[in-house]
């Protein structure tokens, strides 16, 4: 065990010693730490930590903590081991490894901190796994496992590394708390910081996730969930920036015309005169974005709209009249937080959400958007940007707490009656504060990731194989922790690489799910075979919408094959390139003899059933996909 800290630039890494049962002294001399351990149960142990500062007077100036990392001594026995992966914000991916795989994070920086916790350093080679907030070790040939997860969001960030063999044998475990701020440390205090469950179980790894994502839930506290998920249609993936006000009109006035089942119409980015600048309208929006909210509203729908809070571009009004509130590394230059090219040359930059003049900047955008604008829907995105390393104006708060205290600024702002679903966000903080939230990287309209992606070795690389893959990873956090956003469906034909089969499994997903649905193809376009299959996904997503649902073979394969809903419905899908016969395991024994009938094409299907019926098989063709009752 050991603590890293800081003096200015200089660094200091101390290992724990034991002291007595219970307490440890760093070899610095500087800090004690106190683990505290209780067994609710046969199969869970619940560790507090906590930090004690044992010098007589608090730190000296450029004081810091960065990471604590903890050794747990309930490591399982035997070999066979898998790892379950799960990534640090909304896009990154999230899934098993095996022990002969590298946790890799992508080659160019960039996409690191964009898509990954910047303060983890992924090793890149077999044997070692980093997952963030929790991780699951799992023996498929025993059904059995361990659970290893925080209860808490804490003040500072959780993840966990695991060491494990070529043979799948755990040799090490450990959790990691990010601090990266100089906290409270007064002499003697404790700094409490966040519990750790370890629980061990026998049976579906789907089932246990599902149950901690419930008792998370439940402790932290999560704002009422609407009965019906919001349903919608979204700019971004077939105008991208290239919006203006008269598309706009031109779809909402399609979506009545078709009389689409939907509740929201929610205008993405290119609205804005620059990144920052988010109440002031574009040339393409004369108009400005009230006269928009009421014409949605005119028709009985709900505006919405995409905003990114902590983002900044030098061009913008705020950046020039107000450079002391960006965020900026230790020699005063700005932190870069993305590179986006349809913004323009260069980085966008993040605020300083800690600085008195962003947090301003904050609430005034909020009030004007919800208050005067008339927005009850609001995408907030790039939310990572939040937490990035820099000198900050409050040096106290860590990155998740000043990631944390912005949010409960923002909720503040808008009320409980606005709907906030967060994209690009931290999972584990953002909890309790928002009603939806985004579970995948951006769908695309192709399936695999682009080559260029492939070269870079970036995991994470945004295509709809890998937006789904998480959509299934994730799905059991649904009306659990928020209302899951799989990302928008698309079902067009132009402007779409995706073939029909791809299409249809994307579609099986989303509905099966029963998270929210919003579409996002030109309406004016759509071709009348894929509207039909529009008005089926969005038929299915009603009848899923209330439940949790429950992936099928997480451990299995890299792509469960397939996702129960308590609603009454099974998916199940062939994301390979050749004929396969799918085998799933079920989370509980269905009732149903048959037959079966596929929902999409009302047809009978081939399912074998288990004697216990709790096991289905079918053959599928390349990409097959069938959703059927049970």
């Amino acid at each position: 065990m050991k603590i890293q800290y800081r003096i200015h630039d200089r660094l200091f890494l101390s290992h724990f010693l034991p002291l007595k049962p219970g307490y440890f002294s760093s070899e610095c001399k500087k800090f004690e730490l106190q683990l505290t351990s209780t067994s609710p149960n046969k199969t869970e142990t619940i560790i507090q930590p906590k930090l004690i500062w044992r010098e007589s007077t608090r730190p000296e100036v450029g004081f810091s903590v960065d990471f604590i990392e903890l050794d747990l001594t309930e490591v399982p026995h035997g070999e066979g081991h898998q790892i379950f992966q799960h990534g640090y914000q909304s896009w990154s991916l999230s899934k098993r490894m095996m022990p002969h795989e590298e946790d890799r994070s992508p080659r160019l920086a960039f996409l690191q901190y964009t898509q990954e916790n910047i303060y983890s350093k992924h090793k890149g080679e077999a044997g070692e796994v980093i997952s963030e907030y929790f991780t699951i070790l799992h023996q498929n040939q025993h059904a059995k496992g361990t659970l290893y997860a925080s209860l808490d969001r804490g003040e500072f960030g959780v993840k966990f590394r695991t060491h494990i063999t070529p043979e799948g044998a755990i040799s090490k475990v450990s959790a990691i708390f990010d601090f990266y701020c100089l906290p409270d440390l007064r002499p003697n205090s404790k700094i409490a910081i966040s519990k750790i469950l370890i629980e061990s179980f026998s049976g579906s790894p789907e089932i246990i996730l599902a149950n901690y994502f419930n008792k998370l839930g439940d402790k932290l506290g999560i704002p009422n969930l609407p009965k019906k998920v919001p349903t919608g249609w979204c700019s971004w993936y077939y105008y991208y920036t290239k919006i203006d006000q008269k598309t706009i009109f031109e779809n909402l006035n399609k979506v009545r015309e078709l009389n689409l089942p939907i509740e929201f119409f929610q205008i993405d980015d290119g609205y804005q005169r620059e990144i920052g600048d988010w109440l002031v309208p574009n040339d393409k929006f004369p108009g400005g974005m009230r006269i928009l909210a009421d014409e949605i509203k005119r028709i009985g729908l709900k505006p919405g709209i995409w905003l990114a809070p902590f983002l900044v571009r030098k061009k913008s009004e705020f950046f020039q009249k107000f450079p002391e509130a960006i965020l900026k590394d230790e020699n005063g230059k700005p932190v870069p937080a993305i590179y986006q090219p349809l913004w323009g040359r260069g980085y966008t930059y993040a605020l300083d959400i800690t600085h008195p003049t962003s947090l301003a900047y904050i609430e005034k955008v909020f009030t004007t958007i919800v208050k005067d604008w008339g927005y009850p829907y609001l995408k907030l995105d790039f939310l990572y940007a939040g937490l990035l390393p820099g000198d900050t104006y409050n040096k106290n708060l860590s990155p998740q707490s000043r990631y944390m205290e912005a949010l409960t600024l923002i909720r503040k702002i808008v009320g409980k009656n606005t709907f906030l679903l967060g994209c690009g966000a931290p999972m584990l903080p953002s909890v309790g504060f928002f009603d939806g939230m985004r579970i995948s990287c951006d769908v695309a309209p192709y399936w695999g990731p682009e080559r260029l992606r492939v070269f870079l070795k970036d995991r994470n690389a945004l295509c709809t194989r890998t937006a789904l893959l998480n959509d299934l990873t994730r799905a059991s956090m649904h009306r659990n922790l928020w209302l899951n956003d799989p990302d928008c469906l698309l079902v067009r034909k132009k402007n779409n690489k995706m073939t029909e089969s791809q299409t249809k499994i994307m579609a099986s997903v989303m509905g099966v799910s029963g998270g929210m649905l919003l579409v996002s193809d030109d309406l004016t376009k759509l071709e009348q075979e894929r509207l039909t299959l529009l008005k089926k996904v969005f038929q299915l997503n009603a009848e899923c919408e209330m439940y949790t649902p429950i992936p099928i073979g997480i451990f299995e394969n890299d792509f469960p094959q397939g996702l129960y809903n308590p609603a009454g419905y099974i998916g199940l899908w062939n994301v390979t390139e050749s004929t396969a016969k799918i085998s799933a395991t079920l989370p509980k024994p269905i009732k149903s003899k048959g037959p079966f009938m596929d929902y999409w094409t009302g047809k009978a299907i081939d399912v074998e059933l288990s004697p216990k019926k709790d096991r289905v098989e079918i053959e599928l063709p390349a990409f097959g996909s069938v959703v059927f009752a049970i």
